[in-house]
């Protein structure tokens, strides 16, 4: 079994003082509905021949010095959220930083079965969390005995969506390799920005937190390709591979719940929309905050899990978001839209399987190169919260990395589903 030791444990502060205006930080609405539970995110980096030694000690300095120079950008990330949590108070206190040495081989900790050793890579105590000594962001660096390395970061989803975590992650290597990098635009500054006056609070969703089993299925390029070709043999029209992705594992998820329960249960999927690019006119890619929103497909009948028949949903849901969320920027619409769909899936929590889903497809988590290369793996940590799927690019060409967390019976028949493998393969071996 694989054990960690712990080097050092230090807080890194911006290398430049946040200018006394900046001191208040104000959370847009988005922001002010998001749990403030640490979403952990992990990269692996193979050994490229140097001593560990040397390793740990060369490369934990250029990480800190490039990291403190970025909190200097993204000065909210080294603030502490207020009592409340609709603000964060930009104090320069900094994020926390770990150095450990883990006695396995990187070969080991990649395996996702591993759930004790990779555990051992990130914080005690941070991972899916809602608080953690204030530190809003925490990174560990560790470094296992063949020399290869892990660096973990957990964040509050209070601050960032996953498409403002990569653009951190991407301007912090850049500053690493002192490369050329641009100041981030916040949100909350711009759009979404509640007054002083606006009667804003989020109802409490329970999340289902449960004992849970993740699992990763890789799609490649040409069997997508396959399973499109059959989605459009089907009647769908020019599907995308997100959509196909999505939709044979709503699918095959499905089909092992009524397995176990001996009987069909009514589904909805929540389906996670990177909003940035769908608004006019659209927000820039280096825009740090939460802007993602939701819609919802609803099978209430057997005869609604058809492959194409899911697509065809995926797709109307989606062009209904985006026309709703051109016409709602306005803060008091966006209250009631929030309000009005918030109270809708709270009902439907009580009498429904809920599976949720975020697509992170075009986010370029396999180029964060801190002069070492790229990482052979990205990953979050084993889910919690049961019933979803998390869709990344795969390290090459057009395939599809799916982690996807159920509950154990679910899984032992969702894992062995003849359609599903005909199309993934189930945790192949990652080369480092």
């Amino acid at each position: 079994m694989a054990t960690m030791q712990l080097i050092s444990k230090e807080t890194i502060k911006p290398s430049c003082p946040t200018p006394p205006h900046l001191r208040c930080f104000k959370l847009s609405l988005l922001d002010q509905f998001t749990t403030a539970m640490y979403m952990p995110m992990i990269y692996f980096y193979p050994n490229k021949g140097c001593d560990s030694s040397c390793n740990i000690a060369d490369n934990s300095r250029r990480l800190k010095n490039s990291l403190s120079e970025t909190l200097s950008r993204y000065y909210p990330f080294a603030g502490r959220l207020t009592d409340d949590k609709a603000s964060i108070i930009c104090n320069d206190e900094g994020v926390e930083f770990l150095k450990a040495r883990v006695k396995c081989k990187l070969t080991e900790a990649v395996k996702d079965d591993e759930t004790e050793t990779l555990n051992l890579l990130f914080p005690d105590g941070v991972v899916w969390n809602e608080s953690y000594n204030g530190s809003l962001v925490v990174v560990q660096l560790s470094v296992f005995d063949c020399g290869g390395m892990a660096v973990s970061v957990c964040r509050t989803h209070k601050i960032t969506d996953a498409c403002s975590m990569i653009t951190f992650m991407t301007d912090w290597a850049a500053a690493t390799q002192q490369s050329e990098t641009f100041p981030p635009e916040f949100i909350a500054k711009s759009i979404l920005s509640p007054t002083p006056n606006d009667p804003f609070m989020v109802p409490e969703i329970e999340l289902g937190k449960r004992n849970c089993i993740t699992k990763r299925f890789v799609f490649d390029g040409l069997r997508i390709s396959d399973l499109k070709a059959m989605a459009v043999d089907s009647g769908a029209r020019n599907p995308t591979r997100v959509e196909v992705v999505t939709a044979l594992l709503y699918k095959c998820a499905m089909e092992a719940s009524t397995a176990n329960l001996g009987s069909f249960r009514p589904s909805i999927l929540i389906q996670l929309v990177n909003m940035r690019s769908r608004v006019i006119p659209p927000l820039p890619k280096n825009s740090v905050g939460n802007f993602s929103w939701y819609f919802t497909v609803s099978t209430g009948k057997q005869s609604e899990r058809k492959l194409e028949s899911l697509v065809g949903q995926l797709r109307s849901g989606l062009m209904k978001l985006c026309d709703k969320a051109v016409n709602n920027l306005k803060v008091n619409e966006w209250l009631v839209t929030i309000r009005e769909s918030m109270k809708e899936v709270k009902v439907l929590l009580d009498d429904l399987d809920v599976y949720r889903c975020s697509s992170h497809c075009r986010y370029p988590f396999y180029h964060v190169d801190f002069v070492w290369g790229k990482p052979i793996l990205v990953r979050m940590a084993s889910g919690v919260v049961k019933n979803t799927f998390v869709l990344m690019d795969a390290p090459t060409g057009d395939g599809i990395e799916a982690w996807v967390t159920l509950e154990e019976q679910d899984m032992a028949i969702f894992q062995s589903d003849e359609e599903l493998l005909a199309f993934a393969s189930l945790n192949p071996i990652v080369l480092a």
